[in-house]
């Protein structure tokens, strides 16, 4: 499932692994120059828009606390 959520482009997909149980898949792209806010995996029963709303509110805290993101 892809939604566009202030300015960021938000994927979570639910898909098996190649051990062969599924994991949700989950990426964070700013629209604007392709940032990417955050990607990666979890091995979780919560479904694909429990994880959006996560996501979401992750997107809402980097807009709101931008220095917490920044890298050293």
């Amino acid at each position: 499932m892809k939604v566009n959520y202030n300015g960021f482009e938000i994927e979570v997909k639910r898909e098996q692994c190649m051990a062969g149980y599924s994991l949700v898949y989950y990426s964070t792209f700013r629209i604007s120059d392709g940032w990417e806010l955050n990607s990666g995996f979890y091995d979780t029963a919560d479904t694909v828009r429990d994880v959006i709303k996560s996501m979401k509110a992750e997107v809402d805290d980097y807009l709101k606390n931008p220095s917490n993101y920044e890298e050293d």
